[in-house]
């Protein structure tokens, strides 16, 4: 199927009421869209009903001046009958209740939000091979000397503000270091000394005995820095640290645990099985009722400091996965079973994907979304349940949210975006796209989750769902290549200003890495 038609597939899938994200319905599912901007495929809104009042009028005025129009029963309707019509654009819709001849009676509802364009007949093209791109990047990575001082002194380099994370930034960096040995073998060497340097950095740390939370790796740790100002690295990111320093949160620990395991495999060293092993303990002797565990809790008491609980399929889902797979024992598939009951549950019954990220505040229903659990579940249903139809159209459905949601495939919505230290604002129109972005909270244009959502797209079409699903995933790593630097480094934030690009996290080119190398494999 060519480009075109496969433009004019994603167009229908936009407007058809039969292919649309998971809409509200009164005393039904509940509306997750009341915090959202911006929308691809049609939408629902949740607007209060006059009583007794059986006809509202729905009017959409449009950026370039254009007005739709349609009368519905109900003030909580599918846009249906107008979204095929609406350009891309602002839109400003108002809903008004009729009075039995026609005229107005009162307005009950109005909503101003983007209207995104669909998947289009042109994207650019990749500039290079995607293992070309990726090798780049890994070895940009390796040149630098927050990377170089893990090689040399087996130590976190203390002017690298992120490394006060050191439980998420050394799990990507293992990860990606094993990674990189396996494409690149002749820097296999070097690459395995820095992935073994940091895990073993991080076992050193972890606190062990009578603690509440012993044998978890630490989210934040400041120690191996003891006076920042010296460095001249009193960032954002240091305050976040120091804010949050005393909690765990703990999503974090169980990607840990995934990481050593992968590095057992790679070095056959058994500490790093047994690390994995005492961390995944802790999850099976904490495990709620509802399925899932406390989000964050009190490193000096071991309680939970916040009601939220953690979106298990990003983490530790496959984290009791791959115990269950070295073990065979049948509690951590119980555990497993359990987590993703929590899933269907919870998650996916209420649609609340929030947003769950270590330098973020927790947030209420609905306030912060974010595309990594559903696009995580999309890619579990593609992968284990491939024989069932009904899953794969839930999988469906998930990847549909991602990309209503969080992909921009041509231009982006016009408002400028806030910047956290109060700066001049970012201009959206100066972004990089297509592209996919994070988080409500932080609603911009990021390399990892362009690589993500390229991801749960791929593994859709290797289940069998279509060319559309191939060409998505291909459009978003093409770009990769494109914003990529001639260095090899892929920036984190594709704004295309300065302080986006000194605002750069190797954990997400990693992911980046990881997709090119995935893609690159595929073709092959």
């Amino acid at each position: 199927m060519d480009r075109k038609e496969l433009a004019r597939q994603a167009f229908e899938e936009c407007c058809s009421p039969e292919t649309t994200v998971r809409y509200g319905v009164k005393r039904g599912r509940p509306f997750w869209n009341v915090e959202s901007t911006m929308f691809m495929y049609v939408p629902a809104f949740h607007f209060t009903a006059i009583r007794d009042c059986a006809r509202y009028l729905y009017k959409a005025v449009c950026e370039d001046g254009s007005v739709y129009t349609f009368e519905a029963p109900d003030c909580c309707v599918l846009l249906t009958p107008i979204w095929a019509e609406i350009p891309e654009g602002v839109v400003k819709l108002t809903v008004t209740a009729l009075n039995p001849d026609g005229s107005e009676y009162a307005l009950v509802g109005a909503r101003t939000f983007f209207r995104l364009a669909s998947f289009p007949e042109e994207t650019p093209p990749a500039v290079c091979s995607y293992k070309e791109a990726a090798v780049k990047a890994y070895r940009f990575a390796m040149s630098q000397s927050f990377i170089q001082h893990w090689l040399e002194y087996g130590e976190p380099d203390p002017s690298y503000d992120l490394n006060s994370y050191p439980c998420k930034m050394i799990g990507a960096l293992v990860e990606a270091m094993i990674s990189y040995a396996g494409i690149c073998p002749e820097d296999a060497e070097k690459a395995m000394k820095v992935a073994v340097n940091a895990a073993d950095y991080l076992i050193k740390i972890t606190p062990r005995g009578d603690v509440p939370l012993a044998d978890l790796p630490p989210t934040y740790y400041l120690d191996f820095c003891p006076d920042p100002v010296k460095y001249g690295v009193i960032t954002p990111n240091w305050h976040a640290a120091t804010a949050h320093n005393g909690t765990q949160m703990m999503i974090y620990p169980a990607r840990a645990g995934i990481m050593y395991i992968k590095l057992w495999r790679a070095t056959g060293d058994s500490k790093y099985l047994e690390e994995a092993l005492k961390i995944g303990k802790y999850f099976l002797d904490t495990i709620e009722p509802n399925g899932s565990w406390y989000l964050v809790r009190s490193c000096s008491t071991g309680l939970p400091v916040t009601g939220n609980f953690i979106s298990p399929i990003d983490c530790l889902i496959p984290f009791l996965t791959d115990i269950y797979t070295v073990t065979g024992e049948a509690c951590w598939k119980d555990a497993c079973d359990r987590a993703l009951d929590y899933v269907f549950k919870t998650q996916l019954a209420t649609y609340n994907w929030e947003g769950q990220f270590e330098d973020s505040p927790l947030s209420t229903n609905y306030m912060n979304l974010t595309h990594y659990a559903p696009v995580s579940l999309a890619s579990y249903l593609a992968k284990y349940r491939a024989g069932d139809s009904e899953s794969i159209e839930l999988a469906k459905e998930l990847m549909r949210f991602a990309e209503d949601q969080f992909v921009v495939w041509k231009r982006p919505y016009p408002w400028k975006h806030a910047t956290p230290d109060g700066s001049e604002p970012y201009d959206t129109a100066k972004w990089h796209t297509p592209a996919g972005l994070e988080q409500y909270g932080w609603y911009v244009p990021i390399d990892a989750s362009t690589a993500s959502i390229a991801a749960g797209f791929l593994e859709l079409y290797r289940a069998g769902c279509g060319d559309l699903y191939l060409a998505k995933a291909k459009a978003l790593t093409d770009q990769l290549t494109r914003v990529q630097h001639e260095d090899g480094k892929i920036p984190t934030h594709w704004m295309n200003t300065p302080d986006a690009e000194k605002n750069f996290w190797f954990n997400c080119m990693f992911e980046s890495c990881r997709m090119l190398a995935e893609m690159a494999e595929y073709q092959e």
